[in-house]
């Protein structure tokens, strides 16, 4: 498929910080966060303008096609229209999307950490 443009560029510029901030998620709202926090960085290195996304604009969601689901904040937003339509972005918002779902999926397999934080043990050595 071909697009009049690509944005494959700013994803490759933003990948390595995305996928190293990943790796240290421990928990759900952190692989949300982070995911939220890299399509802000796409779209604002699209548009050279500060994007503002609210609660419910993007959603890692292992259970949907693409990883991602997006609220109206960008998915009915005639600014973004063009972009998602005549460009790679949505590939490029559905890959890295897949990334944390399958982050969120690995999490939900080792929940260890989310339960170490919120329930601690006294350490029995001692």
């Amino acid at each position: 498929m071909s697009y009049e443009t690509s944005f494959t560029k700013i994803e490759n510029e933003l990948t390595p910080n995305f996928r190293d901030r990943m790796k240290g998620a421990e928990g759900v709202a952190d692989v949300q966060q982070i995911y939220a926090e890299f399509v802000k960085d796409m779209l604002s290195g699209i548009t050279g303008a500060e994007v503002v996304l609210d609660e419910g604009d993007v959603r890692v969601d292992p259970e949907v096609e693409g990883g991602v689901t997006f609220g109206p904040g960008i998915a009915a937003n005639p600014e973004f229209d063009n972009f998602l339509e005549r460009s790679d972005l949505l590939d490029i918002l559905r890959r890295q999307g897949q990334h944390a779902a399958n982050k969120i999926t690995h999490l939900a397999g080792h929940s260890e950490r989310d339960e170490a934080k919120l329930f601690p043990r006294k350490n029995r050595r001692g």
